[in-house]
This record gives structure tokens, sequence and C-alpha cells, in this order.
């Protein structure tokens, strides 16, 4: 199960803020470029070859840079790969964030999703790059058995959060922390049962139009009935609007 993006690229850098000093802002930028360089080869290398097949020490030598300067960015290959999720992760935080039912958080599980969508589609680049993270990833039983423990990480996070919002009552009560956790986790397969329809569409060359509806049908029939199951959660809405006026 995996998330959607095209991980070829790292982030943009950033210019410094106007009271930090020139050498921090050309350090950081410098730090970037290494980064993204050292990414880009070693998905050429993953899209030619295969996961499995590469070495960190020909991914330093594509990159043309030191074995020890990938090392000093990247702890594994796993880590180049899945070099973007926790900033895909977070764009699933921050859509589930200000929702005050148990069917706003669903609604913002969808929007999440079909952002993920929009970015692995926009544009020709983008595309390529997430067709090879897809055939890449799904050519790979190395990859897919150190993704296996995200799904747990992301459900223990999501549940976290959803404690957090509930306040220092939630922390007293058993029942609470259950219903929270158990939404978490269905909330969690959903996710990942999208993001699997993604994948695969792309690894099989489909047009976007395409990969678009295969999302589209797994995430309304998914998200229908998480909210079907939780429509009448009056435990987890109760939970979720009073935090919302205490917010206020």
């Amino acid at each position: 199960m995996t998330s959607a993006r095209s991980a070829a690229e790292a982030p943009e850098a950033t210019d410094a803020a106007p009271c930090t000093p020139a050498t921090t802002g050309l350090r950081g930028r410098k730090r970037e470029r290494t980064r993204r360089a050292i990414s880009e080869a070693a998905f050429r290398l993953f899209a030619e070859e295969g996961f499995d097949a590469v070495t960190l020490t020909r991914i330093a030598a594509a990159a043309d840079v030191a074995p020890a300067t990938v090392f000093t960015h990247f702890a594994s290959k796993e880590d180049i790969f899945f070099g973007r999720r926790e900033e895909f992760d977070a764009q699933l935080w921050e859509a589930m964030g200000d929702a005050t039912t148990g069917a706003g958080l669903v609604e913002g599980l969808r929007r999440a999703a079909f952002r993920a969508c929009d970015l692995a589609l926009c544009g020709e680049d983008a595309l390529a790059q997430s067709r090879v993270f897809s055939r890449v990833l799904l050519g790979s039983p190395a990859l897919r058995r150190s993704y296996a423990p995200f799904s747990g990480q992301r459900r223990d996070h999501l549940a976290e959060l959803l404690v957090e919002r509930a306040g220092p009552h939630a922390v007293e009560d058993p029942e609470l922390r259950e219903e929270l956790r158990v939404f978490a986790s269905f909330a969690i397969v959903v996710r990942d049962l999208v993001f699997d329809a993604l994948h695969e569409a792309l690894a099989a060359g489909e047009p976007p139009e395409r990969v678009r509806a295969a999302v589209d049908a797994t995430l309304t029939r998914s998200c229908d009935r998480l909210v079907r199951a939780y429509a009448g959660s009056s435990l987890l809405d109760a939970v979720l609007g009073s935090a919302a006026v205490g917010a206020e």
C-alpha cells in the first residue's frame, strides 16, 4: 500500500528569511540541490534496473557525489524512494484537521486523496515520474515490505491527533480513545485502498482520465461506506464538535 507522489522530485528550496545570514540560505539551497541530484539519479537507476539491483554506491556515482554524501542526506535506498512521504502525510493531517463530525473527517480524507491524484497527474513530467514510482514500487517485494509499517504509523499518528483534538478528558476515557483509534484504523485502510488503485492504474499505463476514474471509484465506495458507518456516531461527533467549540 502506497502513497502517491512524483517522488523523484525533492521539495523546492526556499529563500532564507531576511534576518537569516546569507551563508545559511546558501547552505540550505546547496543541500537541497544535492538532495535533488541524488534523488533524480536514484530514480533514473531505479527506472532502468529496478530498485533491488541498484546500490547506494552506484547512486552516488550517478549523482557525481561521494558515497558518504549520500549517507549524509539519506539513511538508505528506501529513504530516497519514500523521500516525500512526510510531506504528503502532512497534507492528509491538514485536510482532516478542522473536521467537526465523523463525516467531516471522511470528507477531509477524500480531499487529500484527490489532491494526491491531481499532483500525480498534473502535467506530462509529473505523470511520467509518478508512473516510474508506481512501477518500481510494484516491481519490488523489498520496497513493499519496507512500506508495510507506514500504514500502522499513519494510523497511530491520526489516532494521536484525534485524541489531542478531543482534549484532556480523552486521556482518561479508554472508551473514547478506542473509538478514535478504530476510526483512525478504518480511515487509513481507506487511504491505502485508494492509493493502491492509483498505483496499479499508473503502473499499467492507463491514461490520466482512467487513472482518475479508478481512484474516484475506489474512493467513492470506501468513503461512502465509512460515512455510513460513522453518520450516527454520537460519541465521535460530540468529541469533534466540543473540540471545535473550545477552540473558538
